[in-house]
């Protein structure tokens, strides 16, 4: 039953990533939503490895390799793989975390992905 929904919850967030709907793929954008709040399901593959930086004052983590934090501008922390800071992330943000065992389709996204629960860029400004 758990590999036919893990199965499933792949296949949902490969077509929603497609259609540019509910759906993040690969690091930077599952990264993006992360930061955004947008994450209902975090995906992990099993081989989910990244090298990055995180922000011991405020969080951020990052891929990009820079001596301060882009968001507090606080000295960050290089680490050898990120998945540590991005599933602290995603347990203080209420976020259900997934760990996929051997699918193919996740693989070749990178071993990460996240159905979301809304798209910020693609929310429309409510008129006062």
């Amino acid at each position: 039953h758990e590999l036919d929904r893990h199965r499933d919850l792949v296949r949902e967030v490969l077509g929603e990533a497609q259609r540019k709907a509910r759906g993040a793929v690969g690091l930077r954008r599952v990264l993006r939503s992360l930061e955004a709040g947008e994450i209902q399901t975090l995906l992990l593959g099993e081989g989910f490895q990244a090298p990055g930086v995180e922000c011991r004052h405020c969080g951020h983590v990052d891929i990009k390799v820079n001596p301060s934090c882009a968001i507090c501008s606080h000295p960050v922390s290089e680490v050898e793989d990120i998945s540590d800071a991005i599933l602290g992330a995603a347990l203080r943000g209420g976020i259900e975390v997934v760990y996929v065992q051997g699918d193919p389709e996740l693989e070749s996204a990178g071993h990460i992905a996240a159905l979301l629960r809304f798209r910020a860029d693609q929310r429309k400004a409510v008129a006062s």
